[in-house]
């Protein structure tokens, strides 16, 4: 038989299991963001100019909220064009008026989405083993 859980008893048991299910949610997040960053500088073009620093760009760094950002481009892949600067980096992943797109970045987080969430939910389901002791 299940058993009736008072609101009390409810709350002091999401209590235990709340630390455990953030330190294992942020362990798979950073997991998620270094492989992420893998996968998109093996599938990042090289460039025929031999000049950009595409590759050595793309990086994960933390959020204020306690994510993982990944990002590419900046201001290492920041080229001159004759309509003002832009970003090498963009133009690769969607293309421009003089130039194919190549995707790199949004191929791979698409290719990746499933073991991403996969990985996430079974940090948070064995925190909660571990902590409530099922």
């Amino acid at each position: 038989m299940a058993k009736n859980w008072s609101t009390d008893e409810f709350r002091r048991a999401l209590r235990k299991v709340a630390p455990a299910v953030a330190k294992r949610g942020d362990d798979a997040l950073k997991k998620n963001a270094a492989e992420w960053v893998e996968a998109a500088k093996s599938a990042a073009p090289s460039d025929p100019d031999g000049g950009s620093f595409l590759r050595d760009s793309i990086r994960s760094r933390e959020s204020d909220t306690g994510g993982q950002i990944v990002q590419a481009g900046g201001s290492t892949t920041t080229r001159d064009g004759e309509n003002g600067p832009y970003d090498y980096a963009r133009a690769q992943e969607f293309g421009r008026h003089d130039m194919q797109a190549t995707p790199y970045f949004w191929v791979t987080y698409r290719l990746l989405r499933k073991k991403f969430i996969s990985r996430r939910r079974r940090a948070v389901a064995q925190a909660i083993k571990e902590s409530y002791g099922k």
